[in-house]
């Protein structure tokens, strides 16, 4: 029998951003679960009318440029004056900044925020409180759902719109709208790759039988245990109880911090360079320490590329907030490879997928997430915060042993 819906063949060709399913006329196209939880469009033969837009509007087929890029990026890193928004952010909180101006002047922000099973998906605000579901890494794919054709509702009422994501979602969106509205601002996240929910639900239903309840609240880069850049700790509460989980000890963490799990697409993503389809890209400012000093905060910094006018225009509404300094591309791409490159792909991503069901997930992570060499891991964690950064700061850069031990001599 003729097979009645057509399925992508290559799992590297989709990003599963959604744009094709919005856009198609007469709904010919659903998303569905792969064998690894990666959501990937089928396309029913029978309701397909062969206009081709699903094709035109794809960002793997022809991915999204900006056609308003200033002329020179601008490269900065900024922190809040307030520190408790630094504090209660997994960087340095200027999303959360630009989220708030734009809900104060009657916009709404699309984030992404764990809905009530702690699946990351991709919802607006249009107060500040409905801001804090926003706040905080995921570390794991979000589904756009409907919120493209949100975002067009919107924007078509005169709304000002903020729409903040991976870079590959920020493509389908713009592919999807399809023209530039003046009110629509775009943040893309210097991203990784992302794992599915598959994985990271059979993780959290793991964490919850050791735990003996149901997890209430996840924070994969909590700062109540380590300092900013000193190391990731995960948050897991119950309603009795907290949990901390070092990233070297937890076998989600590792897995995620090795590239292990990705989706197919994000070994060769499309927009791991400094084409950026945001008006402004946001991350965490890595290596600050080496290169200047003076500014690194222990509870984070952020990286802001200024990408467009817009960019530009919305960096000013919230710099009075804000201290920051302007660097150069090579300060931040150093330590921030995605933007260069994708992350490269393991010999074990072919495999690890496969055994997910059929293992318990605590013999699955022991085979293929896990760090194996423990001892090294738990000589790292034993080191002080305070060592962690000096060493980040003289080591890192060729300095002698001599000055970092005259230093933490005249300091303690």
């Amino acid at each position: 029998m003729e097979e009645k819906f057509i399925k992508i063949l290559n799992k590297k060709d989709c990003t599963g951003c959604r744009a094709c399913e919005q856009i198609c006329p007469v709904k010919a196209i659903i998303m569905k679960e792969d064998d690894e939880g990666f959501i990937v469009p089928e396309v029913n033969k029978e309701k397909c009318i062969n206009c081709g837009l699903c094709r035109k509007t794809c960002g793997q087929i022809d991915r999204f440029h900006n056609d308003n890029n200033l002329e020179k990026k601008k490269f900065i890193g900024a922190k809040p004056k307030e520190e408790e928004i630094a504090k209660n952010s997994t960087s340095g909180g200027i999303a959360y900044l630009i989220s708030e101006w734009i809900v104060k002047n009657n916009g709404v922000v699309f984030g992404c925020a764990y809905n009530e099973n702690l699946m990351p998906n991709q919802m607006y605000a249009t107060k500040k409180e409905e801001l804090q579901k926003f706040r905080g890494s995921k570390y794991v794919t979000s589904n756009t759902r409907n919120t493209f054709s949100e975002t067009k509702r919107f924007l078509e009422e005169g709304k000002e719109v903020l729409y903040i994501g991976v870079p590959c979602q920020i493509g389908g969106l713009k592919k999807y709208l399809k023209r530039d509205y003046e009110n629509l601002y775009t943040i893309d996240i210097v991203c990784h790759g992302v794992p599915s929910q598959k994985i990271f639900k059979r993780y959290l239903e793991n964490e919850e039988k050791k735990l003996g309840e149901k997890i209430i609240e996840y924070n994969i880069r909590s700062k109540n245990k380590v300092n900013w850049g000193m190391g990731f700790c995960a948050e897991i509460k119950t309603k009795t109880k907290i949990k901390y989980s070092k990233a070297d000890f937890d076998s989600y963490y590792t897995a995620f911090l090795n590239g292990k799990i990705y989706r197919e697409c994000c070994y060769e993503c499309k927009y791991s360079n400094l084409d950026r389809v945001g008006d402004i890209t946001l991350g965490d400012l890595w290596g600050i320490e080496q290169f200047d000093y003076e500014f690194y905060d222990k509870n984070g910094v952020s990286l802001a590329i200024i990408n467009t006018e817009k960019g530009e225009e919305l960096f000013r509404k919230i710099e009075n907030k804000v201290e920051y300094r302007l660097y150069n591309e090579d300060n931040v791409t150093k330590f921030n490879g995605n933007l260069r490159q994708p992350t490269l792909r393991p010999q074990t991503r072919d495999v690890i997928y496969k055994e997910l069901d059929k293992l318990s997930f605590e013999k699955y992570a022991s085979k293929y997430l896990k760090n194996k060499n423990k001892l090294k891991y738990i000589l790292k964690n034993i080191i002080p915060q305070n060592i962690k950064v000096l060493y980040k700061r003289y080591f890192r850069r060729g300095k002698k042993w001599k000055k970092l031990k005259f230093y933490v001599f005249c300091h303690h």
